[in-house]
């Protein structure tokens, strides 16, 4: 059934199509039947195109598929010619294997034999090139040729470079034992020498009471010298052969980029150790743990001394020797610097059981280390003895000791009886603020303590000294909430002011220290410290090896980012002292609240008779005209408020004074619209008394604080323009606003009033339409609906 389905449908569409042209070829029109000749030819002549299309196909579609199969049947007949071409090769090929397999398994054989003849040629070879340069070496130091010996020797650690890599490791270990002997014996004859001259040339230069002769031939041994130095520049080891520390403390080794000197300053530095091992170990009264500023500054004076010796004799000779990255003054200070750590590091178990010994021993590393980065150009980069109190038990005894001794100054600061007393109360300009002497004291404290630990090298140690004043802060806050309770019954008092303002400087100077380099940079660091052990911690959960922070650790942020995800750090918003700011933020609100309040409730004590004065019947405004001036019942409640304005006005400083004032103000405002104008009827005497007093009493006594104070009393000042509108225009405005607030639209479409707008017109633009209506009521002069 569905063949014959499917052709109907074909039929019946084909239809369609046919009466659908056709009724697009031939319209109502009677005219259109004239187009059916031209209809007719156009499909004659699309039909006979048609069939020539087809006929033309039809005749060329044999030919091409004739010829399609034939270059079909030529191709097969290639690709079998081809197949049987590769077969016959392919077993020429394993007929030519078999016939030659054996003599390349000869071959191999042979090759391998050769290899390894070349390899054991090659072993040998450089053994005997180790030998020839013992040999060469050892003639040279019989005939004293040191020049010669150090070139052999450099040849040598050539050699032993050029093995770097390879398997053969008793030929590597053969070498490096050899360079080691031969580096020995040249050190030991060259730097025997190398001292014989510096000493004649009265090196190290330190002060004598015995005047040392003058050097006859200092030329000569100033040429000698710079000979001796070059060559022991050149004997230096390969970096794959360990040497030994010149740091004799296990502690010191575990600071990073505390490298060795170079050879011929570790020999001008021997003479320099060997006085300061003398005066500061054993038993000299030089030796005193009470004294460690002695070494400190014989090492300065030394610096200081040997400074232009070493710029001018060997600085050129390390730039002529291609060691341009080096320099002299800063290698020998490298070297006394050890000595100085190790001396620290020798002294710190004896010391960390004295507090005043360990306190004046960090004061004078502190002083010592910023002489020498500051005055000598000491490297930031390089190790110092600040990493020394930033490791092991000596940081724990810092903060102790520094922890005690702050907390003792906090006690004695409060206890003290100028301690809310301002330093500076007889000189107005430096006393803005009026910061009581315990405050600056206290703020004192922590500074210090921060240019105590800012050049520390550790980002834990920093990090620990900053909760060491997040706590020191936090107790100075307790402490001060603790005397701010026995004041609270007297908040306008001279000492509750003085513990606001110590509260409100203390807020400020932190909010200040935080937008500070150091302080941003301690942030980030302390956000970095927090994921690198929040990481470590996941390790050990999932059995990793943990890596520690070492409190060696530079403080550089990008080692402390190495490593870090920084997609995953917080976005620097907050700073290091949010918490606690927050807090002494929290105490001045509330302390300025309760000095507020206070002033405001003895000023509505003092207002009573104002409120209830009678505003409906005082004489008309032409009879006041005369008379007018301040209201009797207001006077002792404006004088409360000029007497507390003044007093807290010498008491606050000026910001915290500025929020005190507006806020009163704010409360006052309020206070007055809502008991005094909202709680009375007024005649127009009334009015107008009662503009006066806003006018020309209240407002004027903030005038002192501020150009336009009525700014401040909007409302009141816009009710009294209300009250005192002349009666014409005060009905028809409450015309509009009755209109608008109370009458229905009757028509929707009608342009209605816009109350705003109106109160617009007079000058009205804080209060709304119904405050505005309700103000309006309490005229008597108007009629009331």
């Amino acid at each position: 059934m569905a063949a014959p389905m499917s052709s109907e449908m074909s039929t019946s569409l084909l239809d369609d199509h046919v009466v659908n042209y056709i009724n697009s070829k031939f319209t109502d029109n009677i005219r259109t039947i004239f187009n059916a000749k031209q209809l007719y030819e156009e499909a004659r002549s699309k039909k006979e195109s048609l069939e020539k299309k087809v006929s033309l196909a039809s005749s060329e579609v044999p030919s091409e598929i004739k010829k399609a199969i034939k270059n079909a049947q030529t191709i097969s007949k290639q690709i079998k010619k081809v197949g049987e071409n590769q077969e016959a090769v392919r077993h020429d090929i394993l007929d030519h294997l078999r016939i030659h397999k054996p003599m390349l398994d000869e071959l191999t054989v042979l090759t391998q034999q050769v290899e390894e003849l070349e390899q054991y040629t090659k072993y040998l070879s450089i053994v005997a090139k180790v030998e020839e340069c013992s040999s060469q070496l050892q003639a040279a130091l019989i005939t004293e040729s040191m020049g010669s010996a150090v070139e052999v020797f450099n040849s040598l650690t050539a050699l032993y470079d050029s093995l770097d890599g390879s398997s053969c490791k008793n030929l590597v270990q053969f070498t490096k034992e050899t360079i080691l002997f031969w580096n020995k014996l040249l050190k030991d004859k060259i730097a025997a020498e190398f001292e014989d001259v510096l000493k004649a040339m009265r090196w190290p230069l330190v002060a004598s009471t015995i005047k040392a002769p003058v050097v006859s031939n200092a030329s000569e041994m100033k040429s000698r010298m710079q000979s001796l130095f070059k060559q022991l520049l050149q004997l230096v080891l390969p970096d794959t052969i360990s040497i030994e520390t010149q740091v004799s403390s296990p502690t010191l080794l575990n600071i990073p980029g505390l490298k060795p000197l170079i050879l011929p300053l570790q020999l001008m530095l021997k003479p320099l150790k060997k006085r300061f091992k003398y005066h500061f170990y054993g038993k000299k009264q030089t030796n005193s743990l009470d004294k460690p500023e002695w070494y400190f500054t014989q090492v300065l004076s030394w610096i200081r001394d040997h400074n232009d010796f070493l710029m001018k004799n060997i600085q050129p000779l390390l730039k002529e020797a291609g060691h341009d990255s080096l320099n002299a003054k800063v290698e020998l200070m490298r070297g006394l610097v050890i000595l100085v750590m190790e001396k620290m590091v020798n002294d710190l178990p004896e010391l960390v059981y004295d507090e005043h010994f360990f306190s004046h021993m960090v004061d004078e590393a502190l002083l010592f280390d910023k002489e020498l980065r500051l005055t000598y150009n000491y490297p930031s980069s390089e190790p110092g003895c600040l990493h020394v109190l930033s490791s092991g038990e000596a940081i724990d005894t810092w903060l102790i000791i520094e922890k005690r001794f702050a907390i003792q100054k906090i006690e004695a600061m409060l206890s003290s009886p100028t301690a809310w007393q301002s330093q500076y109360k007889d000189i107005t300009d430096v006393d803005e603020l009026k910061v009581p002497e315990c405050g600056e004291s206290f703020m004192t404290l922590l500074l210090t303590i921060t240019d105590r630990y800012k050049p520390l090298p550790d980002v834990s140690s920093k990090l620990r000294f900053l909760g060491l004043q997040l706590e020191l802060l936090e107790d100075f806050r307790v402490r001060v909430v603790q005397v701010m309770k026995q004041e609270t019954h007297n908040p306008v008092g001279s000492c509750f002011c003085a513990i606001l303002n110590t509260v409100h400087y203390v807020g400020e100077v932190l909010q200040e220290w935080s937008e500070t380099v150091f302080f941003i940079q301690l942030m980030y660091q302390k956000s970095t410290h927090s994921q690198r052990m929040k990481k470590e911690k996941q390790g050990k959960a999932k059995g990793d090896r943990p890596r520690s922070l070492s409190l060696s650790q530079s403080a550089d942020s990008s080692k402390l980012s190495e490593d870090l995800d920084i997609s995953n750090l917080p976005t620097l918003n907050t700073t290091v002292f949010d918490d606690i700011s927050d807090l002494f933020e929290s105490l001045k609100v509330d302390m300025l609240k309760n000095s507020v309040s206070y002033v405001f409730t003895d000023f509505h004590a003092r207002s009573q008779p104002y409120r209830k004065d009678r505003w409906i019947s005082l004489p008309s405004q032409k009879d006041l005209m005369v008379t007018l001036g301040l209201s009797a019942s207001a006077c002792e409640m404006l004088l409360v408020l000029k007497d507390h304005l003044a007093v807290m006005e010498d008491l606050l400083s000026k910001p915290l004074f500025h929020k005190f004032w507006q806020r009163l103000a704010e409360k006052i405002n309020k206070f007055i619209l809502e008991e005094v104008i909202l709680s009375n009827h007024f005649n127009e005497g009334g009015a107008a008394q009662l503009q006066f007093d806003m006018t020309r009493n209240l407002f004027p006594l903030f005038g002192e604080f501020t150009n336009k104070p009525e700014t401040y009393f909007r409302e009141v000042k816009e009710a009294c323009t209300l009250l005192t509108l002349k009666t014409g225009s005060a009905i028809l405005l409450k015309e509009v606003l009755y209109s608008a607030l109370h009458e229905p639209k009757k028509d929707p479409n009608a342009k209605s009033a816009d109350p705003k707008a109106a109160l617009h017109e007079v000058g009205i633009y804080k209060i709304s339409p119904s405050l505005a209506e309700s103000i309006l009521s309490m005229r008597t002069n108007l009629s009331v609906r």
